[in-house]
């Protein structure tokens, strides 16, 4: 049982925010998704239980029915790919962004276990953004994929990523991809002893 004054311990959005290395706009969507429990003073500001907060710092442990996907993907292909991704993880979920300010919104919301991505992004510096999940602390485990078009693309981009981004070529080959992502499940369930969830014709 928790003691008496965590369970009646408030602190503000920005403490909350500071705390989990977030920004208070995720704090306040957290709240608003129900991951984080608050309530408003008279004055309409909000005040975040601390026992939710200490629950969110726990550690996230990997779910063997649960390993989390988002697509930055623009147009037909988006969708298609979407299709592709649902179809190897049929246990998982994928979601997906609809701009680079969208996907950095649901990164901190929603902590993917992997990002997949392409070029082709409009109104964000993408390498910047890249490089900024790479290094932050509640992301830097997310498993980014960047689909190029071509060799020279992924030569010419390789310099500038990290060396954990994998870089996949376009077409996507579903059999590759799902390769990438059971390499990536051994490792992210390795802790846990789970079986991988992938399906038994994709290996």
């Amino acid at each position: 049982m928790q003691p008496r004054r965590l369970l009646t311990q408030t602190c503000s959005t920005r403490e909350a925010a500071r705390r989990l290395g977030v920004s208070v706009r995720t704090v306040q969507l957290w709240v608003e998704e129900g991951r984080l429990d608050a309530w408003k003073t008279p004055g309409g500001h909000r005040r975040i239980w601390v026992s939710s907060l200490e629950a969110l710092e726990q550690p996230r442990r990997p779910d063997p029915e649960a390993l989390r996907v988002l697509l930055l993907r623009e147009g037909e292909t988006g969708t298609q790919l979407d299709q592709v991704l649902r179809g190897i993880l049929p246990a998982g979920t994928v979601s997906r962004a609809s701009s680079g300010f969208d996907a950095l919104i649901r990164m901190g919301a929603e902590q993917p276990d992997v990002l997949v991505t392409d070029l082709g992004l409009s109104g964000l510096d993408f390498f910047s953004m890249l490089q900024a999940l790479s290094a932050h602390p509640r992301t830097c485990s997310t498993l980014i994929i960047v689909l190029v078009a071509s060799d020279a693309d992924a030569k010419g981009v390789r310099g500038r990523l990290s060396e954990d981004v994998l870089l996949l070529r376009e077409p996507v080959d579903g059999a590759e991809l799902a390769t990438l992502l059971r390499a990536f499940q051994r490792r992210w369930i390795s802790a846990a002893g789970h079986a991988p969830l992938l399906r038994e014709e994709d290996k």
